[in-house]
């Protein structure tokens, strides 16, 4: 079982995404494998991993910027464009806490982590 610990998590009708920081590796490795943005695609029943660009603030928001799309999120609410293909989804995303992840879900992302990612 890898050592998981939850940095964000939003959810809506449609998707989760989560912010997954994999502790206890070997010292040295590389960041993008320590840190993870994740979305689950509630009506495929399947975890995509979110290709990391950069991350800012503009005044109260954060933002983060992927290869698939844009999130921004305050204490309260959040939205994501994504891009799949050639159509851009925007989700608008309830803030919880990360306490809020669920066993299911925690075991969905301890099974993609260790098979898609190899750890």
């Amino acid at each position: 079982m890898l050592d998981l610990k939850f940095l964000y998590y939003f959810s809506c009708d449609e998707i989760d995404v989560w912010e997954v920081k994999v502790n206890g590796l070997e010292t040295g490795v590389p960041i993008w494998r320590v840190y993870h943005w994740l979305y689950y695609d509630r009506a495929e029943a399947h975890i995509y991993k979110l290709g990391f660009k950069s991350m800012g603030k503009d005044g109260a928001r954060n933002l983060r910027a992927f290869g698939q799309g844009d999130l921004w999120f305050d204490d309260t609410q959040a939205g994501l464009a994504l891009q799949t293909g050639a159509v851009i989804q925007n989700f608008q995303l309830d803030v919880q806490t990360v306490d809020a992840v669920s066993e299911a879900q925690c075991s969905l992302i301890q099974d993609f982590l260790q098979k898609e990612l190899g750890y």
